[in-house]
């Protein structure tokens, strides 16, 4: 569902070139155009990963160009002085430390020593972090230290935006997933319309709120529910933003914790829960998964229906809840055990009952929200050509994935 595709939770800037200007013009006798294919050699390549010195760099460019020490000294320190923070830049960064969930970090191709002279030159609390190449040993663009900057954030290529100057940077970024963008006039209009939009709003709340997302009534009861918890992991493909997990568990029960809604404050585990807990959460053990399937299954009625809870003397019946268990059977293979379960499904379609609501789905889109979940549940052939053609002619079907 791109529609849907989360803003990034870092983004990377390059140091030089993008968050810093500067001159290669000096008053010695060392051209702008020199002074760039001094930095391009492998000599000055193993200085930006920390294997030589300065000094040492220094002495082979020397010995490489046939310039005095002494000038190649002089020039570069003339153009560390040039350096000018992009105004642009930082008024951006300062926008985006405003928002705790997206993090900034900075990742630049560097020498120790020049990164301590350029450090007196930026307010550094502007980044969560720094990488440079000095310190990681590898340098822009060896795939190596991208992977080593995702691993030190915790985060996967999808989730981060990589900003540089440098064609190649910017292309082996993409290969790890990042996005990336090679930094020119309209940047950071781009990367303004990328977290200014609707979704990437909704998304930092989600982000700023994860895994304290509780429910409320309209009467402004605050409580606690594993099911839309459940389905905020399902639907956004982000398990980092809950913090549940399968544990010793055997059912699942609407309520996280409390039943506060409910009288006694007792109420009993349900198989809509549980079968979305089975499908997001995914227990590593498959005894468990073809044991709790072998449970549900007996709670199935003639007409298809399921019981919703696993109570037998608490007798609820919901289509979509039927609909919701069904597709967990599809999503492991045993849909087709079913099949009075999906032509109830189909019925709903036809004669459109949907638009009335359910017992516990009232909202016709929801009705059909979830019967698209059940679609997108499993590729099996009979499922998709029973409820597809009618699913896509009903009213309201465009602003649905299926």
């Amino acid at each position: 569902m791109d529609f849907l595709q989360a803003p990034p939770r870092g983004i990377i800037f390059d140091l030089g070139d993008v968050l810093f200007k500067w001159s290669a013009n000096t008053t010695t006798t060392i051209s702008p155009r020199k002074l760039r294919e001094i930095l391009a050699t492998p000599v000055w390549n193993s200085y930006e990963r920390g294997k030589i010195t300065r000094d040492v760099c220094y002495e082979l460019s020397s010995n490489q160009f046939s310039i005095p020490v002494s000038t190649i000294a002089e020039a570069f320190a003339q153009a560390r002085k040039s350096l000018e923070p992009d105004q642009k830049i930082v008024s951006f960064l300062h926008e985006l430390r405003k928002y705790p969930a997206i993090q900034v970090y900075a990742m630049s191709n560097v020498g120790k020593e020049d990164f301590e002279e350029l450090a007196t030159n930026i307010d550094w609390l502007l980044f969560d972090r720094v990488f440079t190449s000095a310190a990681a040993g590898m340098r822009k663009p060896e795939l190596g230290f991208y992977n080593h900057v995702l691993d030190e954030l915790c985060l996967n290529g999808s989730q981060v935006v990589f900003v540089d100057d440098k064609e190649e940077n910017v292309n082996a970024a993409r290969q790890l997933g990042i996005r990336g963008y090679v930094f020119g006039e309209s940047t950071i209009h781009i990367l303004n319309e990328m977290f200014d939009s609707p979704v990437s709003k909704g998304w930092r709340y989600i982000f700023q709120n994860a895994k304290q997302c509780n429910s409320i009534t309209i009467s402004g009861v605050t409580f606690a529910d594993n099911f839309a918890k459940l389905l905020i992991m399902d639907s956004l493909q982000d398990r980092t933003l809950m913090d549940l997990s399968w544990g010793s568990k055997e059912t699942w029960n609407f309520f996280a914790g409390k039943a506060v809604l409910i009288p006694g404050g007792i109420f009993p585990d349900d198989l809509d829960t549980t079968c979305l807990a089975l499908t997001v959460l995914r227990p590593s053990s498959t005894k468990t998964i073809s044991s709790l399937l072998n449970t549900m299954a007996e709670y199935v009625n003639d007409d298809g229906t399921f019981q919703t809870y696993f109570d037998r003397n608490r007798k609820r019946v919901d289509p979509i809840v039927s609909a919701n268990i069904l597709a967990c059977f599809y999503y492991y293979n045993r849909g087709h055990e079913f099949e009075r379960t999906l032509q109830l499904v189909r019925s709903m379609l036809l004669d459109r009952s949907y638009v009335r609501g359910t017992r516990y789905y009232t909202s016709p889109d929801c009705c059909l929200g979830f019967i698209g979940r059940l679609l997108r549940s499993s590729s099996d052939s009979h499922l998709h050509m029973t409820l597809g053609p009618l699913l896509k002619r009903s009213p309201g079907f465009t602003h649905l994935a299926v």
